[in-house]
């Protein structure tokens, strides 16, 4: 199993590759094609982006491949327009050769032992067409609604999740 930490500057790069994989792979038939191979053009603004705010990042690391990184999550207060006592993951994505290994779970008890220090509750959204809905689910997320995403002047809808660190 991985080790689950808190990222650091260095790890900016994989993060942004992961993530960019990611999007293509997961999102492809949601999100316009060529949006998501324009994903590649803003990778360095993405590195820069990702080392400014990398205290709001956790990362898997792979000890037996050379300590690399195969999957990453990023929290931090909720941005949808809750009280303040919601934390949120932001996001939570892994190589694709890494799913279904139990990473995913490792690193959303990782990220709620964190956000627990200052937040009673943590929200989670993904597009409702994503397969991560059956993730979020068998984890403990109780759906509470829906809410909007928008991209490129489109409304995509998301499925919230709702978890309470006060039982």
């Amino acid at each position: 199993m991985p080790i689950i930490r808190k990222a650091e500057p260095e790890d900016a790069e994989r993060i942004v590759e992961i993530n960019i994989d990611s999007w293509k792979d997961t999102y492809k038939g949601i999100f316009p094609d060529r949006f998501l191979l324009s994903l590649d053009n803003k990778r360095e603004t993405s590195v820069e982006k990702c080392r400014e705010n990398i205290d709001e990042y956790v990362v898997a690391v792979d000890e037996k491949k050379d300590n690399k990184i195969v999957g990453f999550a990023r929290i931090g207060i909720n941005k949808k327009e809750y009280p303040e006592k919601y934390g949120e993951i932001y996001s939570l994505y892994l190589d694709k050769k890494y799913k279904n290994k139990k990473i995913g779970t490792e690193l959303v008890n990782f990220c709620f032992s964190l956000l627990k220090d200052n937040y009673d509750h943590c929200l989670i959204s993904t597009l409702e067409e994503n397969s991560a809905n059956e993730f979020y689910k068998k984890i403990g997320g109780k759906n509470i609604g829906q809410c909007e995403f928008e991209l490129q002047d489109q409304q995509y809808k998301e499925n919230l999740y709702l978890y309470d660190f006060m039982e």
